[in-house]
Formats: structure tokens, sequence, C-alpha cells
């Protein structure tokens, strides 16, 4: 799986545990990041993507008809979020950098983030990261 998704040319480093069938992936700073391909080269490797989850420091962004996305610093790759209970509280901190962590629904055109967890206090994370399990 490693191999398959090394290949890919926004991704900088692969460290697969086969044992946990998970893949942490470091991508290339200012790169725009195709999900579906990540799945996809998973899938080529012969397992399934099940889901994808992001480490990023990034802004959320609020549009005059009160989408939000979310910018990953360092991109200009805005991503849609989906409404959820942790959004609510983080509208507040639009317009600010704040590291969350997300489940992307790839499945979606265009990919779309649930919040799991975000924090203005947070440490900031270079980039993003992410892991396909």
């Amino acid at each position: 799986m490693s191999k398959s998704l090394g290949r890919l040319d926004v991704v900088r480093d692969v460290k697969t545990e086969l044992g946990t069938q998970t893949s942490t992936l470091t991508f290339k700073p200012g790169r725009p990041i195709d999900f579906r391909a990540l799945a996809d080269a998973v899938d080529k490797a012969g397992f399934r993507a099940g889901k994808i989850t992001i480490w990023a420091t990034g802004t959320l962004n609020v549009g005059p008809d009160g989408r939000i996305t979310f910018t990953v610093s360092g991109t200009n790759q805005a991503l849609p979020v989906a409404d959820s209970p942790e959004l609510a509280p983080l509208k507040k901190e639009a317009g600010k950098a704040i590291p969350v962590v997300a489940e992307v629904r790839f499945e979606e055109t265009p990919p779309r983030l649930v919040i799991a967890s975000a924090r203005a206090g947070m440490k900031e994370m270079p980039g993003m990261k992410g892991m396909g399990q």
C-alpha cells in the first residue's frame, strides 16, 4: 500500500501499519489533495479505503451564503465543511488559523470535511497529514 500511495505526486511520506490497516501520509506543501485518488491508490494496492482522517492547520471561512469551507494553511484548496455539532462553536473562529481533526467524506463531490475536533489553542501542525483506514 505504501508504494501505491507514494506514487501520488502530492505525497511526501507514507508510513503503513499492516496490522491496523492504516497509512499515515504527509503531503507536499501547496499541492491540492485529490481524496478520491488516495482511495483509488489504496484500492489498487488490494485494500479498501474505509475512511480518511486529516490533521491540518488552516482557516475556516464563512461565505455570504453561510456555507463554511476550510482552507489548509499553505494551500489554496478550500474544502467544504459538513454541518456537525462540533462546527457551531467554531464559527466564531472564522478567519483565524486553527488546527482541526476531520474525517473526509471523499465519496462526495466535492469531498466534504466533518470536523471531529478543533481548538484555537492546539499546537499548530505543518501542512496536512492524513490517515486512511
